[in-house]
C-alpha cells in the first residue's frame, strides 16, 4: 500500500509518502504520520499567510500501489500498431 499525510487544505505533506507498506504495518505508519509528522508540519505553517493548520485536521491517505503493468503509458505507444491509409 501507499500512504501519505494530507494537510487540512488537501495537499500532500512533502516527505511523507511511504511506498510498499505491508498491510501489517499500515497502523504503525499511520500513527507515526499523525503523531510525529503532522504536529511538525502544523507548527511550521500555522499562522503563515493566514493559513490555519491544526493537527486534528490532518489525515492519512491509503492507496493501493501503482502497478507497473498498467496500460496507457508512453511505452505502449512504441509497440502500438501503425495505422496506414490507402492511397
Amino acid at each position: 500500500m501507499e500512504l501519505r499525510l494530507i494537510d487540512p487544505y488537501g495537499a500532500t505533506v512533502p516527505g511523507t509518502q511511504h511506498y510498499d507498506v505491508p498491510d501489517a504495518n499500515i497502523a504503525e505508519v499511520t500513527a507515526r504520520l499523525l503523531k510525529v509528522s503532522a504536529p511538525k508540519h502544523a507548527d511550521r505553517w500555522d499562522g503563515i499567510n493566514g493559513y490555519a493548520f491544526h493537527v486534528a485536521d490532518y489525515r492519512v491517505q491509503v492507496a493501493p500501489e501503482r502497478t507497473t503493468a498498467a496500460g496507457g503509458t508512453f511505452l505502449d505507444l512504441l509497440t502500438a500498431p501503425v495505422l496506414t491509409t490507402a492511397a
